[in-house]
């Protein structure tokens, strides 16, 4: 992973971390707090259920069944009575009296409701089932404590455990889901973000490229016109009198200005935005046009057309540019043979070109139309970058596809209508 990426993969992490963090947070505490609400009414349950079952049995001698209405009453778990030396003196469970079960019973808070203070607590745990305790004095009729009425409870409110332990679970799966969510969201904004960026760098660089060439193509073309005039007089002139190696000199001369004025016009075209004129015309005249025009500048490279006749909606001059800079980048890149095919797909026509030379490099293919990019030694780079803008400024496209051998082009066009 470079460098580069670093930045695009931690933002969304760190934002499903910071998500995930929010969500789990606020979720524990609901469940916390709807914990304690649910705590908090069993023991206002317990209480009042507790202080009318004492004042009650202090009026006479508790025996099971009032202990077992009690129950029945509050929905408990169990109900007994517990005299001064932690003997248990009547359960509702209709066991006979003994001592109290210490595993089960608080000797320090039955104390302390003997002293007159009551307690309600949760004091132990069945599995997963929390036991709530309450101890409540029994006063006689004088007001002294004579016993300490013990009440459990637990299963009342297991359900509503239950449900609060499954809204916990879906809580948290949620906010797994929400954090996988937004980390999605961040990394598509990362991608969008970081497209748009470059987007934006590329843009700031073709006009800066733009600029430059257009100073340069200005500062290059009447020095160019004067080289090719004063060439060509001294070929006129001189001409029967030059010997083989001269003339061949001058017509070398003459070859390199004629590529410097065609490097100049593509200066000139990658800097302005000359106007296009679209009309129908016939797709297989324009391949077979460019197809001759390489056949004179290439003889030795084969060219098979197999383009119908489509009509598409174009600058005919235009578009046979970006057909022959697809055909002599071919031949120039290597090439033996150049197959030319189109076909109609939906509302445009793809023209798809397949050579048999060296393909494209995997390094320079994401940057294969940008200006002044070039895999071939002498090439300006310049080619594809203007063939591509006429496309796109025609409504249609320029692509490079992998292909298992050589290069493959496809050049997308609007059909026209009717």
């Amino acid at each position: 992973m470079s460098t580069r990426s670093l930045p695009r993969v931690a933002a969304p992490a760190l934002a499903a971390l910071l998500g995930l963090a929010g969500s789990l947070g606020a979720t524990l505490y609901l469940h916390r707090a709807a914990g304690d609400a649910l705590d908090r009414v069993l023991e206002e349950r317990l209480r009042g259920a507790g202080e009318t079952a004492a004042g009650l049995l202090g009026r006479g001698e508790p025996d099971a069944a009032a202990l077992r209405a009690v129950m029945a009453a509050n929905g408990l778990e169990g109900a007994f009575v517990v005299g001064p030396d932690l003997r248990v003196v009547v359960d509702a469970a209709g066991g006979g009296a003994g001592p109290a079960d210490l595993l089960r019973v608080d000797p320090r808070r039955v104390g302390q409701a003997f002293e007159g203070s009551p307690s309600i607590a949760f004091g132990w745990e069945l599995g997963e089932l929390r036991i709530a305790t309450a101890y409540f004095p029994i006063r006689a009729a004088g007001g002294e404590v004579r016993a300490v009425l013990a009440l459990e409870t637990g299963q009342a409110f297991a359900a509503a455990r239950g449900a609060l332990r499954r809204a916990l679970g879906v809580g948290v799966a949620l906010s797994l889901v929400g954090a996988i969510a937004l980390a999605l969201a961040a990394l598509r904004w990362s991608r969008v973000e970081a497209h748009r960026r470059l987007d934006a760098e590329r843009a700031a660089r073709g006009e800066a490229l733009a600029r430059m060439a257009a100073m340069v193509a200005h500062e290059i073309r009447n020095p160019i016109g004067i080289i090719r005039s004063a060439a060509e007089l001294v070929g006129a002139r001189s001409g029967p009198h030059l010997g083989e190696r001269d003339r061949a000199a001058l017509a070398d001369v003459l070859g390199e200005v004629e590529r410097l004025r065609r490097m100049t016009e593509d200066f000139l075209d990658l800097a302005r935005e000359p106007p296009l004129e679209a009309v129908p015309v016939d797709l297989a005249e324009l391949a077979a046009d460019a197809a001759r025009g390489l056949s004179r500048t290439h003889p030795s490279v084969a060219v098979r057309l197999d383009v119908p006749a489509l009509r598409v909606l174009a600058d005919p001059g235009r578009t046979r540019q970006v057909l022959a800079n697809l055909l002599v980048n071919a031949a120039e890149a290597g090439a033996a043979s150049v197959e030319l095919s189109a076909a109609a797909d939906g509302g445009a026509a793809r023209v798809a070109l397949q050579d048999d030379g060296p393909g494209v490099e995997p390094a320079l293919r994401a940057r294969l139309f940008d200006p002044f990019v070039t895999g071939r030694a002498g090439g300006t780079g310049l080619g594809l970058a203007i063939s591509r803008r006429i496309a796109e400024r025609q409504g249609g496209a320029l692509v490079n596809l992998p292909s298992p051998r050589g290069a493959r082009f496809e050049l997308r066009l609007p059909l026209a209508s009717g």
